[in-house]
């Protein structure tokens, strides 16, 4: 996917020059965040290569995820399925974060990395890295020693992570040079 994400890099580098900044209202604290219909069919770059192959990429990650989702989470394997994609491109420099948050619209949501800064990449840290929290109430009450509620993970280029929209994450800021560019995701499920 190297290729693949020097074309969404530059795709979304175009856009943060040539469009609006979409992080007013968001848990994007600096940055840039393009519109929500990154990935629509009536994005003036629905038919860029990149984006086909991703868009690709994400829909068979989806279809896995799913099918696991229904297994563990339901009562029965739906009749039928079908899903709407929406996505938006974030960029982060030095010093830029995303908030504790979550994505109520949807059931599914997901973040594709394109580009991760040095600073990101360490094991020690977790500069640059998606947070998730365990969603308790109660869970950081009294806790056990080695008792984990929250896990970090390291920004890989072409690595896909998806995850329920209840849960809540965010991205702590980074130090140095680089950016940390991802396509971040959602899916809402409609089932029959």
């Amino acid at each position: 996917m190297a290729e693949t994400n020097r074309q969404l890099a530059g795709i979304i580098a175009e856009l943060e020059t040539t469009g609006p900044n979409m992080t007013a209202g968001t848990s994007t604290m600096g940055g840039f965040q393009t519109r929500e219909d990154f990935l629509s069919e009536g994005h003036r770059h629905s038919q860029h290569p990149a984006l086909v192959i991703l868009k690709h990429q994400l829909i068979a990650a989806i279809q896995d995820y799913a099918k696991l989702l229904f297994e563990q989470e339901c009562m029965r394997n739906p009749a039928n399925v079908d899903f709407m994609l929406w996505g938006w491109g974030v960029s982060l420099k030095a010093g830029n974060s995303q908030d504790l948050h979550v994505h109520p619209t949807a059931h599914i949501s997901g973040v594709y990395y394109v580009s991760a800064p040095p600073g990101a990449m360490g094991e020690t840290s977790t500069a640059g890295k998606i947070r998730f929290y365990d969603p308790r109430p109660r869970a950081n009450m009294n806790q056990l020693l080695t008792q984990i509620t929250r896990v970090s993970e390291t920004p890989s280029p072409g690595d896909i992570l998806i995850f329920p929209s209840w849960l809540e994450h965010s991205v702590a800021p980074f130090e140095g040079e680089g950016e940390r560019t991802c396509i971040a995701f959602n899916v809402r499920l409609n089932m029959s």
